[in-house]
């Protein structure tokens, strides 16, 4: 049996989601580890934790793709006393190499903001937020053939994410239908969303004074407003690599992490 090498898989995902289309601040593309290295085992995950590495190791897995960067800032030490430095030193003795799709993967076609939309079943699904000289852009816009009063769409939403928490800001007697959402930290499409003419937008990481950007001059929401969680708007992105990756790799035995890898608990 032929495995890919890792440069193999980082070239199929870059003809994907291009590193062009990755924000400025980001640090996607191969973190840690050997373009030539073959790969018969990896791991997939939202974010790289010690947990997610262990089970790695006891996957024998060779990568760890994950949505998330471990890597943002550039390291003075590499040694076990810190998070980040810690899990790279970690990586580096034991061979496995991570590589991140971030922000490009948010971009791409098909990417996390439109398989979010798919996951709460919209349909007609389009960018938000079009980039005028790609065919890329950001968030996604799509609509259900029949309205949802705001509670059944809440409950909707909640239990499409695995039962995420809701913050919120909406009209109780909203109908909603047509649809606008971005996963993780979208709150810089709220003005876009509003544009479209939406009616409810479902993103995260929202402040409370953003919440205000969505009343009229009578104090009421002009469309709803739900923050979901950053975690819960992108855990499906494991998922989403997992399809395109064993569609194209069909040799390598690709896994899903077992670990909830978002340091956030909510308290009830």
């Amino acid at each position: 049996m032929s495995y890919p090498t890792i440069g193999d898989i980082a070239a199929a995902l870059e003809s994907w989601a291009h590193p062009g289309l990755a924000a400025s601040y980001d640090n996607s593309g191969l973190q840690v580890g050997d373009v030539r290295r073959t790969v018969a085992c990896a791991l997939i995950a939202l974010d790289l934790t010690p947990a997610v590495l262990r089970e790695a190791m006891r996957r024998d897995a060779t990568l760890i793709v994950s949505h998330h960067p471990l890597l943002f800032q550039p390291l003075r030490q590499l040694t076990p006393d810190a998070y980040a430095q810690g899990l790279a030193l970690k990586l580096a003795e034991e061979r496995i190499a991570l590589y991140s799709i971030h922000t490009n993967l948010d971009a791409a076609p098909g990417g996390v903001s439109h398989a979010l939309a798919g996951l709460l079943g919209l349909r007609e699904i389009r960018f938000l937020e079009p980039m005028a000289e790609d065919e890329a852009g950001y968030g996604a816009v799509g609509a259900w053939p029949e309205a949802k009063p705001l509670d059944a769409f809440l409950r909707h939403v909640s239990r499409c994410l695995g039962g995420a928490s809701l913050r919120y800001a909406g009209r109780r007697d909203a109908q909603i239908s047509r649809v606008a959402v971005c996963g993780g930290a979208g709150a810089n499409l709220i003005a876009a969303a509003m544009s479209e003419g939406v009616d409810a937008f479902v993103t995260a990481d929202v402040r409370y004074h953003q919440f205000f950007d969505v009343l009229d001059a009578d104090g009421e929401p002009c469309m709803a407003l739900v923050d979901a969680g950053h975690y819960e708007t992108e855990a499906h992105t494991e998922r989403l690599l997992h399809a395109w990756l064993t569609q194209r790799f069909p040799d390598v035995a690709w896994h899903c992490t077992e670990s909830r890898t978002s340091p956030i608990q909510s308290y009830p």
